[in-house]
């Protein structure tokens, strides 16, 4: 598996939601809490303030409390530094400009690394890895195999020029969201779905799909994103490199003691996901 490169890689969540809302999630701190970083500054004394998006299986509020694989990794980090988690959904949009004007501590949610993300926030260090996917009626898992029909995927993703350029841009048609990807190629306007592989696992479920199959889409050299596999990471403040090494020891435990690869799994991503080593080709 080849090493993604940093100046290759965009975020996932490319596009602002529709709508956006807010919720908190409340955590009662015991005083004799010791955090396992000390001296780690935060917008709001005692809570770490977070910005999400709503984008199950990765992130998401219900019931006023955090879920999805990054929401457990930030319940983790909040409850090792001796923090209440206090989290707001938002757009994608304004979850960049919260974290980079530091109302909000930091944000995780299927963010990939890149250079231009470094320049903007304190990124930690990978937490999990993540995949292209084919959402289809036949089950095809290349690119040959879905090009006699449209392909539809959504705006934004690093794969969109590729894709264009191996199928032709006529046969890619974009979307807003994922959603409106999954119900063309369900009501068979679009011949497959080209999107993270989280996502499309996610929209079979919440309609409990028994038609379309979601494949991992095989590497192949002309779509780049497919080669490897994509390094996520938690987007930190700027000026908070002290929470920045905090999240990057808390989810190096959440790696050892099996809680990572535990949450991958629970939300139905392949707790092979974890091993970010896999991706360097180390």
């Amino acid at each position: 598996m080849h090493k993604i490169k940093l100046t290759a890689v965009m975020f996932a969540a490319a596009l602002p939601l529709a709508a956006c809302g807010t919720a908190s999630t409340t955590s009662a701190v015991s005083s004799s809490c010791t955090p396992v970083v000390s001296g780690v500054e935060t917008a709001t004394k005692g809570k770490l303030t977070m910005a999400v998006a709503e984008y199950p299986p990765y992130v998401s509020m219900k019931g006023g409390s955090l879920s999805g694989v990054d929401g457990e990794v930030l319940k983790r980090v909040a409850k090792d530094l001796c923090l209440e988690p206090d989290a707001k959904t938002s757009s994608f949009t304004a979850i960049i400009e919260s974290v980079k004007n530091g109302s909000v501590d930091l944000t995780a949610g299927n963010w990939y690394i890149n250079e231009e993300r470094g320049q903007q926030f304190a990124i930690s260090k990978p937490v999990y890895l993540d995949k292209m996917a084919l959402l289809t009626t036949n089950g095809a898992d290349t690119i040959d195999g879905v090009s006699g029909g449209t392909v539809g995927t959504p705006q934004g993703y690093l794969w969109v020029g590729d894709l264009q350029k191996t199928l032709g841009a006529d046969k890619v048609k974009l979307y807003a969201t994922e959603d409106a990807v999954y119900q063309d190629v369900k009501s068979g306007r679009a011949g497959a779905g080209v999107m993270t592989y989280g996502a499309a696992l996610q929209l079979v479920k919440n309609n409990s799909d028994n038609k379309l199959k979601v494949a991992e889409l095989k590497p192949d050299e002309r779509v780049q994103a497919s080669v490897g596999a994509a390094q996520t990471a938690v987007l930190v403040n700027k000026g908070k490199t002290t929470l920045r090494d905090a999240v990057n020891q808390i989810v190096e435990k959440m790696r050892e003691d099996g809680s990572l690869k535990k949450a991958l799994e629970d939300n139905g991503l392949p707790g092979t996901a974890a091993d970010v080593k896999a991706a360097a080709g180390s």
